[in-house]
């Protein structure tokens, strides 16, 4: 056999060598005279010598495989690395992982996070023959990493640090240390680690912070300061109070709402005393009455201060977009507090004034801000309650975000029964699309007989169309695996006579199925990876 001998310039190029190859390849070994890659330690067989075409074929072949297996140039020599420590949770059944390797091929992928999450809650981790498929498939994933991480197991995490494009998984886990994570991970991989190290030391991580943010630019304190919401305390407000100065908008905005939503905070002292006087409740004997007025002064630097700017495209006008900003920042209820009247009736006088659009959008970021469950009830219950031509556009999945599921249902049931059929204007169509799983069993029951009455009258199916596949592919991840039945009996013998909505229908089902055996994988005995 003869070996080609790299000369002492030689070294392995895989990117550049393949290019060159590919160069060769087009014009022809005949045509192109150009010397072939030489790939150190690659032995051509006897008899290839003289025939180029054989040695181009075979060094492509060589060059291909060492693309695949990820060929990277050790610039020093290896140290040697420690073995994985031992596993110290059971890896999911082979049942469970035949399912995971679907979901990771592609197969309902929505419910990837959902199944990680269960995994991690059940102590379970990914068997070992998958782990190389679930590290390359999170790695451009960032919204997946601390989900995988969580269910990698020790070899798994052995696994990802030995390779650079997976390391950054490993910073989202709540193990990871301050040296990879901090010093010298991404500004996303900071950020992960500051939100896990703020749950379990917020001083520690407030520290770090102070210490790290004078080097960064604007846009990655903004991100780092957004951290400060684990565990807001008022420990913070120094920190918070020195970037409200800040000579970026963005990091201003950011620390802002944090600022506002510290107890006993002289900022929102500051607020108030400056809103408290521009909407006053007048009382009549038998009646009350909303009076707004804008603020008599133009901005200037001293409502900058204050965390006010400008403009704000929320608000048109400059001086209603102070108004606007101050109420925004404001704890809703402190008004119904400063009059002694419900938020639900404060609404409909806001309602009557001239200035309706501000103040309902003012007062619904304001209660999206400080998560203030009793006004956003109070303002969806108004919104929705009946039609309205010039009703402002408020932030619906937001406001419907702060409720408790229990109380959002509480909310659209009696909107379901006044309304029990689909229309394009129903009252509620979108928030029934914003309920959170899991469904309770009387809403899923309501909304089943309430499409099965639709989908059972074959003119009205193309009008219906696009609502009722948004409303069952919504469906298909919130409603629990219990209650396959409960969809699976009125539904199924639907699926022939809906050609409209045949496929929305049968992934609405399939999923629920599929949803049951990755429940029923969790507490499968344990698989050997």
């Amino acid at each position: 056999m003869s070996e080609t001998h790299p000369t002492p310039e030689a070294a392995l190029r895989p990117a550049a060598d393949w290019q060159r190859l590919q160069r060769v390849a087009l014009l022809g070994t005949r045509q192109n005279p150009d010397e072939l890659p030489v790939v150190p330690g690659f032995v051509l067989p006897d008899g290839t010598s003289d025939h180029r075409e054989k040695q181009a074929l075979l060094t492509a072949g060589v060059l291909s495989a060492i693309r695949k297996a990820g060929y990277r140039l050790a610039a020093t020599a290896v140290a040697d690395v420690a073995l994985a420590a031992p596993e110290t949770q059971d890896a999911l059944g082979a049942g469970g992982a035949q399912l995971l390797q679907q979901l990771l091929e592609g197969q309902y992928p929505e419910l990837l996070p959902e199944f990680l999450a269960a995994l991690a809650d059940n102590q379970r981790r990914v068997p070992h023959q998958l782990l190389v498929q679930l590290l390359e498939y999170a790695r451009p994933r960032p919204a997946l990493h601390p989900a995988v991480a969580a269910v990698l197991g020790r070899r798994g995490a052995w696994l990802a640090a030995q390779n650079p494009a997976w390391q950054g998984l490993l910073a989202a886990s709540e193990q990871a240390t301050e040296q990879t994570a901090w010093e010298t991970g991404t500004i996303g991989q900071r950020a992960l680690y500051l939100e896990n190290l703020r749950r379990r030391e917020p001083a520690h991580a407030r520290q770090l912070l102070a210490a790290g943010l004078p080097q960064e630019p604007a846009k990655h304190q903004a991100q780092l300061l957004e951290t400060l919401q684990e565990r807001l305390a008022a420990d913070d407000a120094p920190l918070l109070t020195q970037y409200l100065a800040a000579k970026s908008k963005e990091v201003r905005q950011t620390v802002l709402p944090l600022l506002v939503r510290l107890p006993d905070s002289p900022l929102l002292a500051r607020l108030w005393q400056r809103a408290e006087p521009l909407v006053q409740l007048k009382r009549n004997l038998l009646s009350k009455k909303l009076l707004v007025e804008l603020p008599a002064s133009t901005w200037d630097k001293n409502w900058l201060l204050d965390g006010i700017e400008q403009k704000d495209s929320r608000f048109p006008g400059e001086k209603a977009a102070l108004l606007g900003q101050l109420l925004v920042l404001i704890p809703p209820r402190r008004w119904a507090e400063q009059w002694h009247v419900s938020p639900a009736k404060i609404i409909d006088l806001a309602a009557d004034t001239e200035w309706a659009d501000l103040l309902l959008t003012a007062w619904s970021e304001a209660a999206v801000l400080h998560q203030d469950a009793v006004w956003t009830h109070a303002l969806l219950e108004w919104l929705h309650a009946q039609p309205r031509q010039k009703a402002p556009t408020l932030p619906v999945a937001r406001l419907a975000a702060v409720l408790p599921p229990a109380q959002l249902t509480e909310l659209i049931l009696p909107l379901l029964n006044a309304t029990p059929h689909f229309s394009t204007n129903a009252p509620w169509q979108h928030l029934l699309q914003l309920v959170p799983a899991p469904w309770p069993e009387a809403l899923t029951r309501r909304v089943v007989e309430l499409l099965r009455r639709a989908l059972r009258q074959p003119t009205e199916l193309y009008r219906i169309q696009y609502a009722a596949s948004q409303l069952l592919e919504h469906m298909a991840r919130v409603v629990p695996v219990t209650q396959y039945q409960l969809c699976a009996e009125p539904l199924q013998p639907l699926l022939q006579d809906v050609p409209y909505l045949h496929n929305s229908l049968a992934r609405l089902l399939n999923t629920l199925h599929f949803r049951q055996q990755l429940q029923e994988a969790l507490h499968e005995p344990p698989g050997f990876g």
